[in-house]
């Protein structure tokens, strides 16, 4: 009787393992084209992209032969060698043909490989001051080409950085007229130490000291915005924000895309400004936390304290076009598969419990719930 007492424990734990995991293993392949441009891949970690593939694989989303997705390979832009500061192996446009045989097209970023991201080897250190393009920037022929997939009944994705510099103004017309947005020119990010000269970009201080004819000497977290290296408003946490500065909300009556998705979760990383037309419906908001001189600050840059973070301009006829308003998918999770149904569910909930929200909180919470809604459409898409 005793040895049964001590057996069960054994026999729970190996239960709530093996469940999990065999409920993970009978789950059928899921088959749905895609394709993704990422052109911001100067080493070989795939920061930009790897967090989407890793929720492909969990998913179980495969090619149309059925083989699994490889973030390292499957993917279009630039391609980078085995030796760290050497240029791309590679590149690769998304052109018309690319577009045809997808039912989702996803534009994680396209900012682009510099001179400067190669000198700093993968700590991207050099990356902090301004340094010539090696490659980067959408082209009027992509903008096209990703604006004819909607017309097709296919699903648009774009995210930060696509439609900023050194994408050129045509480009960039383009895809708004698809995404149904307008960049103000204005982008920002949260620094966790504004002291810290390896983190904080030298071009934003010096855009800051040329503005406001005085040295940069801010200390402690905060979030920076700038605008064509002409303006640059610091707003510090403590300061001209609360402890958490700048949180994503959803939109009344709730998306249906969002509907698992999680409110006021903090925000964590480079963002830009966007307006949205009449034809784009605003999924979900940034939202500021200021005091009230924070909250001048933002009145006198003519900057809104509520801004789309996520939006969707319905197909009609046609596929959704969505532009996330931040860099949604760089995210620094281990890329390793977890092979245990429900595991982005357990995520998502032990995020929300936590006293301080981790660096990762906003995947859980918010993108992963998301993104799995999203690409289940476009798997059922004709």
């Amino acid at each position: 009787m005793s040895t049964l007492r001590w057996a069960w424990p054994i026999i729970l734990a190996a239960l709530a393992v093996l469940v999990p995991w065999g409920c993970y293993a009978a789950r059928p392949a899921r088959i749905l084209p895609l394709v993704v441009l990422d052109k911001t891949v100067p080493f070989r970690n795939w920061l930009e992209h790897r967090s989407l593939f890793w929720l492909l694989e969990h998913e179980r989303i495969v090619k149309s032969d059925g083989t699994p997705y490889g973030y390292a390979y499957d993917y279009l832009g630039a391609y980078p060698p085995p030796v760290p500061g050497d240029p791309p192996e590679s590149t690769r446009d998304l052109a018309a043909a690319d577009v045809a045989p997808a039912k989702l097209v996803y534009l994680a970023d396209t900012y682009g490989v510099y001179r400067g991201d190669l000198a700093s080897k993968d700590r991207m250190e050099a990356a902090l001051e301004r340094s010539p393009r090696i490659y980067g920037g959408l082209t009027v022929d992509e903008a096209e080409a990703a604006a004819s997939a909607t017309a097709a009944g296919k699903t648009l994705v774009a995210e930060f950085n696509t439609l900023g510099s050194p994408t050129p103004a045509d480009a960039r017309d383009r895809l708004e007229g698809a995404l149904g947005v307008r960049w103000t020119r204005w982008i920002g990010r949260y620094f966790p130490r504004l002291e810290d000269e390896g983190e904080v970009p030298q071009w934003m201080r010096d855009d800051y000291e040329r503005e406001w004819r005085q040295p940069w000497r801010f200390q402690g977290p905060g979030y920076v915005l700038v605008q064509d290296d002409v303006h640059c408003e610091v707003l510090r946490v403590g300061f001209e924000v609360e402890r958490i500065g700048l949180t994503i909300e959803r939109e009344r009556p709730i998306d249906p895309h969002l509907e698992e998705a999680a409110d006021r979760v903090p925000y964590p990383y480079w963002f830009d400004v966007v307006t949205a037309g009449k034809e784009a419906g605003i999924a979900a908001s940034f939202l500021w936390h200021p005091s009230e001189n924070g909250r001048r600050r933002l009145a006198a840059r003519a900057l809104p304290e509520r801004f789309p973070a996520v939006t969707r301009r319905k197909g009609n006829p046609g596929g959704d076009a969505w532009y996330f308003a931040g860099d949604f998918a760089d995210n620094p999770l281990d890329p390793r598969p977890v092979p245990f149904a429900g595991y982005t569910s357990f995520r998502r909930i032990a995020e929300g419990l936590k006293a301080a929200p981790s660096e990762t909180a906003f995947y859980w919470r918010f993108y992963v719930p998301m993104m799995r809604s999203i690409l289940h459409d476009a798997e059922g898409a004709r």
